[in-house]
């Protein structure tokens, strides 16, 4: 088990590493997509889209992603984290959590909890 990161300024990173699994980052790490499942953690831009770089591995390794927990913004109303409601909606993939900046502490147990629960420790 290990964690996917799509992470333009950093915070999703950071939030990403507070998880105790490894991380890795799209278009930064060589991601061991042969090693199993894995928690997608990304975010949302222009108003709850989907980045290109998450689409571009979800096309290919969607059927490995237990969850996705998307970073956004509570000021974008509706549209706050709007890319995991869609993630779910497309891939069928479990949106767990929605979180701004680099997330509180109990968001990111949240995350554990969840892997965990579907056997992963």
């Amino acid at each position: 088990m290990f964690i996917i990161v799509d992470s333009l300024t950093g915070l999703s990173l950071r939030f990403a590493r507070k998880i105790g699994y490894p991380v890795y980052q799209i278009d930064k790490d060589e991601i061991p997509f042969d090693q199993g499942e894995f928690f997608l953690i990304t975010r949302s831009f222009n108003f709850g889209e989907i980045p290109i770089s998450t689409i571009r591995v979800l096309r290919k390794h969607y059927q490995k992603c237990i969850g996705v927990a998307v970073s956004g913004n509570r000021n974008w109303g509706t549209n706050y984290g709007a890319a995991g409601d869609k993630i779910q909606e497309i891939y069928k993939i479990p949106l767990v959590l929605k979180f701004e900046g680099s997330g509180f502490e109990h968001e990111s147990e949240i995350v554990k909890k969840y892997i965990e629960e579907r056997g992963h420790e």
